[in-house]
């Protein structure tokens, strides 16, 4: 149970770090791009975003159970390597990783489990997620969803396939305002038809956030369980 719930969260981790990679887009753009243009412009944004706060909401789609999960709350990322996660509603909880270590915290319950970062980001299609998406070929078939590039409502719809068979998920789904270029969603899929969406507003770019914001200490009557 207790590794089960963190596995879950290396899944919302890479949930995160893709919705990061393609934050914003500029708004000029006046023609179709080809897929190559469409990663260069992603990664070159990635590239000049040093940290990021916004609200979320996540849906969590599980198959085998015929239930839906949805949660709120808000989030903060910073380079390198540096999220929290707050979940609100429906129940609090807080997902923290930095460097060194990764905390899930659970008040309702009274317990915390830890476990090393990079033991929790093992998976190559995550930690090349976290460094941008310079490359990215190398680690997913990348292609559009759709034929003709765009929705019928407009927008761009990039598939990712990851190559590494333990990446916490089979596929994923990037839509893209096609007027704006800004992240409408990401979607993603197990193997075992599971779905994770993750939606994103009031996002702000580059706050000078604190290292301490990405910091954790258990407090008091709180049971900790290490995880290997």
């Amino acid at each position: 149970m207790m590794s089960g719930r963190f596995g879950q969260s290396a899944f919302w981790i890479a949930s995160a770090v893709v919705v990061i990679g393609i934050l914003l887009f500029p708004g000029t753009w006046v023609h179709a791009l080809s897929l190559d243009e469409l990663l260069s412009r992603i990664d070159g944004q990635f590239a000049r975003t040093k940290d990021f706060q916004a609200d979320f909401v996540q849906e969590t789609v599980q198959k085998s159970l015929g239930t839906t999960e949805r949660e709120q709350g808000r989030l903060f990322f910073k380079k390198p390597r540096k999220m929290l996660w707050i979940y609100e509603k429906p129940k609090a909880k807080t997902l923290v990783v930095n460097s060194e270590k990764s905390w899930l915290y659970i008040p309702e319950d009274q317990v915390a489990y830890v476990q090393n970062t990079d033991r929790l980001l093992r998976s190559t299609a995550t930690v090349r997620l976290l460094s941008g998406l310079s490359g990215i070929k190398n680690d997913f078939q990348v292609q559009f969803a759709a034929s003709d590039q765009m929705e019928s409502r407009g927008n761009h719809l990039l598939q990712l396939i990851p190559r590494d068979r333990n990446a916490g998920f089979s596929k994923a789904y990037i839509e893209i305002n096609g007027t704006t270029y800004n992240i409408n969603q990401v979607r993603f899929e197990d193997a075992y038809g599971n779905v994770t969406r993750v939606r994103l507003s009031n996002i702000k770019l580059n706050r000078q956030i604190k290292d301490q914001k990405f910091q954790f200490t258990p407090p008091a009557g709180v049971e900790v369980f290490p995880l290997p």
